[in-house]
């Protein structure tokens, strides 16, 4: 087993409100799916950064190094899990920016009976490296998207897409554990279901993102490694249109295998 790297608010809404835009997004995708749209699922991933956390080595820990870093370029880093042969993804575009160091967008299909449709569903997977040494950028950035939701332009072989985002994920070192807090509640919601793949986020993040109306369909209540394998478990029982028990289920038995841990310290690491 490898060493995991470890990587709140109060808020005055109306529980009901949030609850009903949440499920109203769920309606969306489903809704998207029927009329042969993409299901899209966009990931924030700060890189690891060796002033925050032990990052296993200093080239794993270079917050701005994308070829090496902990949770993109290292062997089981986000882009390089994803890009691994016969992964079952294609790369469609791969895109850089001040902001973002670099956002890379994958796509699979899945056969359409997972969705009750007949054609095969197209599933898009966005991943966004954000400076380690911005992290509380990344942070923002999850929340944004979680609470108030967001689309998807992409060049996609010349043709030029804009698709609505259904899920929003973070992938990272647990920043709020260093006394961050999350922004405040937007003024207009339009939640996504979520997911935060960080040490202890159920504590951290799950009360928050339930309170804005962001369903949370994996946290984490342990020390815990935020590496490719579990990202790509997660997004891809997700397209497979699992329920919430499914894609947990998905979730740690992908982590104990990677992790060579027995199934029963697994299921203990993710909440339920």
């Amino acid at each position: 087993m490898r060493i995991p790297v470890c990587i709140s608010a109060l808020f005055l809404a109306s529980f009901a409100d949030v609850s009903a835009s949440a499920a109203a997004t769920l309606d969306a995708a489903e809704a998207d799916v029927r009329s042969g749209r993409p299901f899209v699922v966009s990931v924030v991933v700060p890189l690891c950064d060796n002033t925050q956390i032990n990052c296993g080595s200093g080239i794993a820990g270079r917050p701005r190094g994308l070829a090496h870093n902990l949770y993109w370029g290292a062997i089981f880093g986000a882009r390089r899990f994803f890009d691994r042969p016969n992964s079952g993804y294609e790369r469609v575009e791969i895109t850089q920016s001040d902001e973002v160091l670099e956002r890379v967008v994958y796509r699979r299909w899945i056969a359409g009976s997972r969705w009750g449709v007949g054609p095969d569903v197209e599933q898009l997977v966005v991943l966004q490296a954000i400076d380690g040494a911005r992290i509380d950028d990344a942070v923002k950035r999850f929340w944004s998207l979680a609470t108030e939701g967001g689309t998807l332009k992409l060049d996609d072989g010349g043709r030029v897409r804009e698709e609505r985002i259904h899920i929003a994920g973070y992938a990272g070192h647990n920043r709020l554990m260093d006394g961050k807090t999350l922004p405040p509640m937007p003024d207009l919601f339009a939640p996504l279901p979520s997911f935060v793949l960080a040490c202890y986020s159920e504590e951290y993040f799950g009360a928050s993102l339930r309170a804005a109306g962001s369903a949370p369909v994996v946290t984490t209540k342990a020390l815990m490694a935020p590496e490719g394998y579990v990202i790509e478990a997660t997004v891809r029982a997700l397209g497979d249109h699992e329920d919430d028990r499914g894609v947990r289920a998905a979730v740690t038995a992908a982590y104990a295998k990677w992790q060579r841990l027995p199934m029963g310290t697994a299921t203990g690491m993710f909440a339920r």
